[in-house]
C-alpha cells in the first residue's frame, strides 16, 4: 500500500483496499474501459449490476489509494456517482469500520458478559482480550427485505433501555442498500451520424441580420432621373427587405409578413436589370417588373413604387401553400439542429481557453470548503468551469468562470494570467475568489462546529510550551528596540525584500534556539 507517483506503475481498477472496505458493506465495484471512455461498474447484495459512465478524473480519484486524504477522496468520489440509487453508510469511518473489532453501533450494538441477564460459558472465564484480527467474520446486522437478519447474540438492533456506550456511533450506518429505482440499465448510447437523414433541400433560412432602423425612400435618395445611380438604387432596394448579391448573384427577400429570408438565384439578364447605373437603359418600372417575376411563385403580393416610396420594410406575404410548406420546413429543421445547438455555458467557455479549472473539485481538493457568496451569511452557490484566455484587445487577459449557470468575465492583469498558468488546481481556485467578487471559498458551517475548542486546545498547548520555555532559560527577556522615521517620505520595501525588522526578529531567533540547543546538549 505504497504512496504512488506519476512514474509508478498504477493499475485501472479499484485498489484492493477499497474493494475489501465495499464488500464487508454488501457492496462490489469495479473500473472498466470500453475503448470510449471509463465506466464504474457496481453490484450490491440486493441490486442488478448497475453502470455509469464516469470522466478521466473521477477513474483517477477512485483508483487511488495509499493516504488518507487519497483513501476518503477515493470514497467519496464513489459515494457521489452512486448516490441516488443507493441508501448509504453516513460516512467513510461508519464504512471503514464494518465488520471491526469494536462494534461501536455501526450495525447493532453488543451486549457484554454480564450486561442484561447475559452469561459467558459455562465453566470457562471470559475469552481472552489479546490480538484478534481488525475485521471479524460475523456479528453484523444485514437488512434484507426491510428486516434485520443477524447470526443472534451478543449482537442486537437496539439495547432494551435504549442506552448508547462512550465510544460508539448510531445504528444503522452500515452497508449499501439498493433503492429499487434502476431496474432497467439504459441502452448503451450509438454512435451515429446525426446528420444522416438531414435532406439537401433543408437550409438555414435566416442567413442575413435584418436591420431595425426605417427604410430609406426612394423619392429622397434619388430626386430627380439625373442624379440616379446603382449606389442609391441598391440602398433603397436592401432598407426595404430587397438585397442584391451581384458577386453570389442572388436576391434575398426579408418581407414583413415573414420571419424567414428567401433567397432567389438571378439570371445574367436579371441580374444585369437589377444592377444597371442608367435609367435610359433600364426604367424603374422594367427593374420592378424583373423583381416581380422572380418572386411570384411563392408571393402573392408584387412590390410597388408606393412601397419603395414609404419608409417601411416591403410587407408582401406569401401564397398559403407556400407558407405551410415553409413552416413544415421550418419544425423539421428545428427538430434536427436544434440538439446540435444546444450547448452548455462550460462548454461555450471551455473554447479558446488556455486553462481552465471545474469549481466541483473544490469538495475533493479541501472537503471543508465551499463557494458561497460574499456577504457574512451568505448562501452556497455552485461553480463549474473557471479558465482564463487571452482577450481580443492586445495584451490584455481575461478570467470566465459559469456561476450557478451565468457565464461572468473579469479582465485580469498578466501577473494573474502567469500564475494561473503556473500553480495547481486548488491555487487557481483561490485566485479566482480574490478575483471575482460574486463568490468567495469560504469554510463550510458544518466544518466550524468544534473550531472554537480545537482553538482554546492549541492555545492552551502553546501557554504550556511557552511556559516551561520561559522556566527552562536562564537569561532575560529581549530587549525590543522599533525604528521610527519621521516626516515624509516613508521608507518603501519592494515586497519579498526583508526589513531591518525582519532581520531582527530572525537573528533573535536564531540565538534563541542555539542557546536552547546548546543546554541541551549540555554545552
Amino acid at each position: 500500500m505504497a504512496i504512488r507517483t506519476n512514474t509508478n506503475p498504477r493499475q485501472m481498477d479499484l485498489q484492493p483496499e477499497m474493494r475489501d472496505l465495499l464488500r464487508r458493506n454488501g457492496m462490489q465495484a469495479h473500473v472498466v474501459s470500453d475503448g470510449t471512455g471509463y465506466r464504474l461498474l457496481v453490484q450490491g447484495h440486493d441490486s442488478p449490476l448497475l453502470t455509469y459512465p464516469i470522466t478521466e478524473r473521477q477513474m483517477l480519484a477512485l483508483t487511488d489509494w495509499g493516504t488518507n486524504t487519497a483513501n476518503k477522496k477515493a470514497y467519496n468520489v464513489f459515494t457521489s456517482i452512486v448516490g441516488n440509487d443507493f441508501y448509504m453508510p453516513k460516512n467513510f469511518v461508519h464504512a471503514r469500520n464494518a465488520n471491526g473489532r469494536v462494534a461501536m453501533g455501526l450495525h447493532g450494538y453488543r451486549i457484554g458478559i454480564g450486561e442484561y441477564g447475559r452469561v459467558g460459558r459455562l465453566g470457562m472465564p471470559p475469552p481472552f482480550l489479546g490480538w484478534t484480527p481488525r475485521h471479524q467474520w460475523g456479528f453484523h446486522l444485514r437488512r434484507v427485505g426491510g428486516q434485520l437478519f443477524y447470526p443472534g447474540a451478543p449482537i442486537v438492533p437496539e439495547r432494551w433501555d435504549g442506552r448508547m456506550k462512550p465510544g460508539e456511533l448510531q445504528s444503522g450506518g452500515y452497508g449499501f442498500y439498493y433503492k429499487g429505482g434502476r431496474q432497467t440499465q439504459p441502452a448503451p448510447v450509438q454512435q451515429t451520424d446525426v446528420l444522416q437523414n438531414l435532406q439537401a433541400v433543408i437550409t438555414p433560412m435566416v442567413s442575413r441580420p435584418r436591420s431595425q432602423e426605417p427604410a430609406r425612400p426612394y423619392k429622397e435618395l434619388v430626386t430627380s432621373p439625373v442624379y440616379f445611380s446603382n449606389e442609391k438604387w441598391q440602398e433603397c432596394l436592401a432598407s426595404h427587405g430587397l438585397i442584391v448579391d451581384a458577386e453570389a448573384r442572388t436576391l434575398t427577400v426579408q418581407s414583413e409578413q415573414v420571419a424567414a429570408d428567401m433567397v432567389y438565384d438571378l439570371r445574367d439578364d436579371e441580374l444585369a436589370v437589377l444592377t444597371s447605373n442608367s435609367l435610359e437603359e433600364h426604367s424603374v418600372e422594367k427593374r420592378l417588373e424583373v423583381l416581380n417575376g422572380v418572386v411570384v411563385a411563392d408571393f402573392a403580393d408584387k412590390v410597388t413604387m408606393e412601397m419603395l416610396d414609404s419608409e417601411r420594410r416591403i410587407p408582401l406575404a406569401l401564397h398559403p401553400e407556400v407558407q405551410q410548406e415553409l413552416a413544415q420546413r421550418q419544425q423539421q429543421e428545428q427538430e434536427i439542429l436544434a440538439p446540435l445547438e444546444t450547448r452548455l455555458p462550460e462548454e461555450d467557455i471551455r473554447e479558446g481557453m488556455i486553462a481552465s479549472v471545474n469549481g466541483r473539485d473544490l469538495q475533493y481538493l479541501k472537503e471543508n470548503r465551499g463557494w458561497y457568496r460574499e456577504e457574512k451569511h451568505g448562501r452556497e452557490v455552485e461553480v463549474t468551469e473557471i479558465g482564463v484566455h487571452p482577450s481580443t484587445v492586445e495584451g490584455k487577459y481575461k478570467m470566465t468562470a459559469v456561476i450557478d449557470g451565468q457565464v461572468i468575465s473579469h479582465e485580469i492583469s498578466q501577473r494573474d494570467y502567469d500564475r494561473f498558468l503556473a500553480v495547481d488546481d486548488f491555487h487557481r481556485m483561490k485566485l479566482f475568489s480574490k478575483i471575482f467578487s460574486e463568490v468567495d471559498m469560504k469554510m463550510r458551517p458544518e466544518a466550524q462546529r468544534g473550531l472554537g475548542v480545537k482553538i482554546f486546545a492549541a492555545l492552551t498547548a502553546g501557554a504550556v510550551v511557552t511556559a516551561g520555555v520561559v522556566h527552562g532559560l536562564n537569561h532575560y527577556g529581549p530587549e525590543l528596540y522599533g525604528e521610527r522615521f519621521g516626516g515624509p517620505p516613508r521608507p518603501y520595501f519592494k515586497p519579498g525584500v526583508d526589513t531591518p525588522r525582519d532581520v531582527a526578529i530572525r537573528a533573535f531567533e536564531a540565538e534563541m534556539n542555539r542557546e536552547v540547543n546548546d543546554m541541551r546538549m549540555g554545552r
